[in-house]
C-alpha cells in the first residue's frame, strides 16, 4: 500500500506526535485555517483526517464538511461524547467519533480509514432506479434481492421510498427498525446485533424501511443516509435500494453511494423518453460507468425493439427480464419471492441471470468518484430533474 496522507485540523501538537509515531509509514499534513487543504490522495494513496472541536465545533464541522466532500475519510475528535454533538458530527460526514485522550481508539478509528475494512471494500451497492412509475422497479429489487441471497452473499434491501414504499408490502412483512433507528444506533450495532434487528424475509434478505414512521422521513439527511450505507457496506455483501423515484437530495446521495445504477425501461414510449432525460442528467453528473439499462417486462414482437430502446435511450441494454405477469402477481399476493412461487418462470431466470451479470463486476473504489449531490447542486441542475 502506498503511503498515506492524513490531514489535522484544529489537532493538538502533542497528539499529532503520537500520531507520528504510530503512522510511521504516512505523511501527517497540519491544515492550519482549514481552507486551501490538498488533494484527497495524492498519488493514489488513502486519505483520512482528524479533525478536533475543541474549542470551535462550528469551525470543525465546515472542516469536515469540506474534507468529506472531498472524499478524505475523517475522524472526528470531541471533549464530550455528547449525542447531539455525534449527531451533528455525522450529518457533516464524519466516519467516526472519538473521545479527546483516548489513544488507543483515535489510532484504532484512524487506522479503519487509512486502511479501509476488507469486508467494506468487497461490499457492492445496487441501486434499481425505474426510469417512471410502473415499470416494476419494486418487483425487480425484491427478486434481485433473493437472488444474490442465494448465491451466498449476505444481502440487505433498502426502501428509500420514505412515505410509500411497498417493500414490506411485497415481502408480507411487518415494520421493524426504521433508517433512522439504524442511523441512531451505527455505533452500537455489530454483526450479530445488527442481523437480529433488522426484520428478515425468508430467503434471509435483511430489510430495512421507513414505512411505520412516515411522519420522521423528513429527518433523513443525505448525509445520515451516507453514513449508513458506509455502515452497511462492512455487513453486507450485497446491498440493494429500491423506492428511487426522483432526483432530490437524499436520492442522489443513495445514487452517488451505490456501485451500479440499474435504469429500468419497459417496451413503453414514456419509459423510453424518461429513461433518456435521466440518462442525461446521470451523463452530465459523471455517472455514465455506474450505469446499466435493463429492459423489465421485456416482450419479443413488440414495436419498440431493444435495439429501438438502445438507441432511444442512449445506452446499451446490460440485460432484459421477460415478462411473466401471471407468475409475478402471484408471488406478490403471497409475499414471496418469484424463486419459490414459480421457480421456472422466465422472469425467474432473468432476475438470476442479471445478478450473475452483476456479480461479476470489479469491485470499485467508489470515494474516488466525484460526489453527484456535489455537481448536482453546484451546477444549479435541480430543474433539470423536475
Amino acid at each position: 500500500m502506498q503511503s498515506a496522507t492524513i490531514l489535522m485540523s484544529g489537532v493538538r501538537p502533542a497528539i499529532q506526535a503520537r500520531l507520528r509515531s504510530e503512522f510511521q509509514d504516512a505523511e501527517i499534513v497540519p491544515l492550519g485555517d482549514g481552507r486551501g487543504h490538498p488533494a484527497p490522495a495524492r498519488n493514489g494513496a488513502t486519505s483520512a483526517a482528524v479533525v478536533s472541536l475543541d474549542g470551535d465545533p462550528e469551525r470543525g464541522f465546515r472542516v469536515v464538511r469540506e474534507l468529506s466532500s472531498a472524499g478524505v475519510r475523517v475522524v472526528v475528535l470531541g471533549l464530550t461524547k455528547d449525542p447531539d454533538l455525534i449527531l451533528h458530527a455525522m450529518r457533516a460526514g464524519a466516519r467516526e467519533f472519538v473521545l479527546a485522550g483516548d489513544d488507543a481508539e483515535l489510532a484504532r478509528a484512524l487506522r479503519d480509514q487509512v486502511k479501509p475494512n476488507r469486508s467494506a471494500d468487497a461490499s457492492r451497492i445496487y441501486a434499481v432506479f425505474p426510469a417512471k412509475g410502473g415499470v416494476g422497479g419494486t418487483t425487480l429489487a425484491t427478486n434481485l434481492a433473493g437472488a444474490f441471497q442465494r448465491g451466498g452473499n449476505r444481502t440487505c434491501l433498502i426502501d428509500l421510498n420514505l412515505n410509500m414504499g411497498d417493500v414490506l408490502a411485497f415481502l408480507d412483512l411487518q415494520g421493524g427498525y426504521s433508517i433512522l433507528d439504524v442511523i441512531a444506533n451505527m455505533r452500537r450495532l455489530d454483526r450479530q446485533l445488527l442481523d437480529s434487528t433488522l426484520v428478515q424475509h425468508a430467503s434471509g434478505v435483511r430489510v430495512i424501511a421507513q414505512s411505520h414512521r412516515i411522519e420522521e422521513s423528513d429527518r433523513i439527511e443525505p448525509a445520515l443516509l451516507s453514513s449508513m450505507l458506509r455502515f452497511l457496506r462492512q455487513h453486507y455483501r450485497a446491498i440493494v435500494l429500491d423506492g428511487l423515484r426522483s432526483f432530490d437530495e437524499v436520492s442522489v446521495a443513495a445514487l452517488d453511494a451505490a456501485d451500479e445504477i440499474m435504469l429500468v425501461v419497459t417496451q413503453e414510449v414514456p419509459a423510453v423518453r424518461d429513461a433518456r432525460r435521466c440518462v442525461d442528467l446521470l451523463r452530465r453528473l459523471g455517472a455514465d460507468d455506474k450505469l446499466k439499462l435493463i429492459v423489465n417486462r421485456f416482450q419479443k414482437g413488440l414495436q419498440i425493439t431493444p435495439a429501438v430502446v438502445s438507441e432511444t435511450v442512449g445506452l446499451p441494454i446490460a440485460a432484459t427480464v421477460p415478462n411473466d405477469y401471471p407468475a409475478v402477481i402471484r408471488a406478490v399476493n403471497r409475499g414471496q419471492l418469484l424463486f419459490e412461487e414459480a421457480p421456472r418462470s422466465a422472469t425467474t431466470k432473468g432476475v438470476e441471470q442479471l445478478a450473475a451479470l452483476l456479480g461479476r463486476a470489479p469491485a470499485d473504489e467508489a470515494e474516488t468518484r466525484p460526489s453527484l449531490l456535489k455537481r448536482l447542486f453546484a451546477r444549479g441542475m435541480g430543474h433539470a430533474a423536475q
